[in-house]
């Protein structure tokens, strides 16, 4: 972020006619030093001004307002008015009103004029599902965009991104009804068709990963007595979070359902089942902005194609393309088509 400037407010309102906004915080400064010490001598040199100045200002208060602010009486403290106490109780609701919104505030302004200050990257918040691609989209972004990730759950990015809590959320989809029809429900529940869009990222071919020498080859075999079956990533003994193909390669298991680009990173055995294509949902309010452009930049750029096509069974050949939100909804025709499903009345 750009460095040369900051961005302060402060709570000043009291102000009149021959009373210019410094006088008034001058003033208040002295009537919340003078509530605690209950001499004007005090007050005045805590809130850093002359004892002299400090009886200008309170008469000038007393005009202002038509009546003292201080009790002034010879061998007694000196102390607030009824008029004084009011005064420096709305000074008190003024700053409890405006600092929670001035600190909103204060983090907004520079996002907003990050696009437009020279030497700054634009901000991007993306919460997305795990995927091997994402690595090499955050590695192209790195020069000209500031590519936050978070991973969490398809259905929790989606949730955040319609509280406003990110950019852009991540979420895939199988070539089968039953995932299709989750994600369907996830879709309904958090996103409008007239205020999000979807922007398809990568197609990648999920199966069946089995340990070598298993004979695990499809589905049926996994009734098979004896063999040790996980659905989902778990922890090693140190506390380490391990993806399927990892559990199964150190042995804790015999199969699992994964992704082909885990299966042969692990040197494991991989049976295809379906096709899944990845989407990253987004405001349509927000495509004309320099952080999505920039993201659509590098989704439709040869070389983000040339890294995915390193990673087998990942197809990026549509990746960056604009589509409605029941594209989701439709699954791939054949499994040769990777990057081309077909529209079906499902």
């Amino acid at each position: 972020m750009h460095t040369s400037f900051t961005v302060e407010f402060d709570h000043a309102w009291l102000a009149g006619r021959d009373f210019p906004r410094e006088r008034g915080r001058m003033l208040l400064r002295l009537l919340e030093e003078l509530a605690g010490s209950g001499s004007l001598r005090e007050a005045a040199r805590k809130a850093g001004v002359s004892y002299r100045s400090a009886w200008g200002a309170l008469g000038d208060g007393a005009r202002l307002f038509g009546a003292p602010l201080v009790d002034m009486q010879r061998g007694r403290r000196a102390s607030l008015s009824f008029l004084g106490r009011k005064v420096l109780a709305a000074d008190e609701r003024v700053r409890e009103g405006l600092g929670e919104q001035f600190e909103r505030l204060r983090a907004e302004i520079p996002a907003m004029l990050a696009d437009a200050l020279p030497g700054t990257r634009p901000h991007l918040a993306l919460h997305a599902s795990h995927d091997l691609a994402l690595v090499e989209l955050r590695a192209l972004c790195r020069r000209a965009l500031d590519l936050e990730v978070v991973i969490r759950g398809a259905d929790d990015n989606l949730a955040a991104l319609a509280r406003g809590e990110c950019d852009v959320a991540g979420f895939h989809v199988a070539d089968a009804l039953p995932r299709a029809a989750a994600a369907a429900a996830a879709l309904g529940r958090w996103l409008d068709p007239r205020k999000h869009t979807l922007i398809h990222f990568v197609a990648r071919e999920q199966g069946l990963i089995a340990r070598p020498g298993s004979r695990i080859r499809g589905v049926h075999d996994l009734a098979r007595p004896g063999v040790r079956f996980i659905h989902r990533q778990s922890r090693s003994s140190d506390g380490e979070e391990l993806s399927v193909a990892e559990a199964v390669a150190a042995g804790r298991a015999d199969a699992g359902f994964g992704l082909r680009a885990d299966a042969t990173r692990h040197k494991l055995a991989f049976t295809p089942l379906a096709m899944e294509r990845y989407f990253f949902a987004c405001a349509k309010a927000a495509l004309p902005g320099a952080a999505l452009k920039l993201l659509l930049e590098t989704l439709k750029h040869p070389d983000f194609a040339a890294r995915v096509s390193r990673l087998p069974g990942y197809d990026a050949s549509q990746s960056g393309r604009r589509e409605a939100l029941d594209a989701a909804l439709t699954w791939v025709a054949r499994r040769g088509n990777i990057g081309h499903p077909r529209r079906t009345n499902a």
